[in-house]
């Protein structure tokens, strides 16, 4: 061997080594990082899972057949459900539900334990007094309750690797096609949670203090009483502005009935002269026993109002009340049952009647909705008693949803 040779040989060695040197420095940095960082790691096993979305029939009570979302594990690794009681077993994956209205749900397990491969799980919502409009169940036992009817459309089911952060599968195959149309834009409990569809919070002030309170079985509803000097002001938001179709869903106890009372409404009334001005996008009062709704025209911005032709409402009873306008057309329902009412072109309640029918145009206004009290100095026409659910449609509920509602003591 010659010096020369020699020589080159160690020059490789050398360079050699020193490239396996800067690998593994570099390997070493990107554990390191990726543990800090908190990005999956390169060491980690993503588990496998294979399963089917579905929409699965089950039995309502009365043996009225329903569609909720359902949810076959194929073959798996072992593996349990982020926030699933023990006995548990294998990773953890976070179990994630897109709507077809836009709504993320992240359903509560309550799966019995064990191997989940082979099972079929079912996710519907909690149908509980206390449950939110976004609180969703998934569960290896069908629902045992009644349900409020899943949107129409496709449901799209994944999982997610906690630990790794990574998505293991989606599935769009639940396509639920008997159900309801659409869910509110903006509904809940007064003050409590208040939601969007999307299931975003509905941010509010509350003015005075007023009283929370839940009813108890069989309606298990949860509700604010006000005394007179309270109210609650929701910011204004495109979840509470309507100029279409628009249903006003609530239920209602007041504590007496022979005075003006604003319930709900979108507007504001300013003094002028010795007169007011109205700018309403649409308000709803009870004025004695009657159900009284008015608002302005968008192209005109004539005001007018509607008020219900007899005697409606009682004081010290729960009542559910209906406020829906469909193409342009009103229609009061009390208890599930459509009312009488009468045309005025007026802001005072029952004056200057009019038997020329005008197609309801609403106005949109950048005010906050108020619950409780008009949105004027004035005639501020407090409320005295108890809301509870409520909520806010861009559609006209049918009477079947109407009837629904009544019987499951929901909005």
């Amino acid at each position: 061997m010659s010096p020369g040779r020699l020589k080159g040989e160690m020059a490789v060695s050398a360079a050699v080594s020193t490239i396996l040197m800067v690998v593994l420095v570099i390997g070493i940095a990107m554990i390191i990082w990726s543990v800090w960082i908190g990005s999956p790691s390169i060491l980690h096993d993503k588990v496998y899972i294979a399963g089917e979305a579905k929409a699965i029939v089950v039995n309502q009570p009365g043996g009225i057949p329903m569609q909720v979302v359902g949810f076959t594990i194929r073959e798996a690794e072992p593996f349990h459900f982020a926030g699933q009681a023990p006995p548990i077993a294998g990773k953890e994956v976070l179990l994630k539900v897109i709507t077809p209205d836009g709504r993320t749900l992240y359903p509560t397990p309550f799966i019995s334990g064990g191997a989940l491969e082979g099972r079929t799980l079912f996710i519907y919502p909690n149908s509980t007094g206390y449950s939110e409009h976004c609180d969703y169940i998934v569960s290896d036992s069908p629902p045992a309750g009644k349900l409020k009817p899943f949107v129409l459309g496709t449901w799209t089911v994944q999982l997610i690797d906690t630990e790794a952060h990574l998505l293991i599968s989606s599935d769009d195959r639940a396509k639920i096609t008997e159900g309801t149309s659409s869910y509110a834009l903006a509904g809940g409990t007064p003050g409590g949670n208040v939601w969007r569809t999307d299931c975003t919070p509905l941010g509010y002030t509350v003015q005075g203090n007023p009283v929370a309170g839940h009813t108890g079985p069989p309606m298990n509803m949860s509700y604010l009483t006000f005394d007179g000097n309270d109210w609650l002001e929701y910011q204004d938001d495109p979840t509470l502005k309507y100029t279409g179709d628009l249903t006003i869903s609530l239920w209602l106890r007041p504590l007496h009935v022979n005075t003006w009372k604003q319930v709900i409404g979108k507007g504001l009334q300013t003094p002028s002269g010795s007169g007011v001005i109205e700018d309403k996008n649409y308000d709803l009062y009870l004025i004695n026993r009657k159900v009284y709704f008015e608002w302005d025209d968008r192209v005109t911005n004539t005001h007018y109002h509607i008020m219900t032709n007899n005697d409606v409402v009682t004081a010290g009873n729960w009542q559910y009340v209906n406020l829906v306008i469909e193409g342009g057309e009103p229609k009061i329902y009390v208890n599930g049952v459509s009312q009488a009412f009468s045309y005025y072109i007026s802001n005072v309640p029952g004056n200057n009647l009019t038997s020329q029918i005008p197609e309801v145009r609403l106005k949109d206004n950048q005010y906050p909705l108020t619950m409780g009290k008009q949105a004027s100095q004035q005639y501020p026409f407090p409320y005295s008693g108890d809301i509870g659910s409520f909520a806010l449609y861009n559609r006209g509920l049918t009477t079947d949803e109407i009837f629904e509602n009544l019987q499951t003591y929901s909005a």
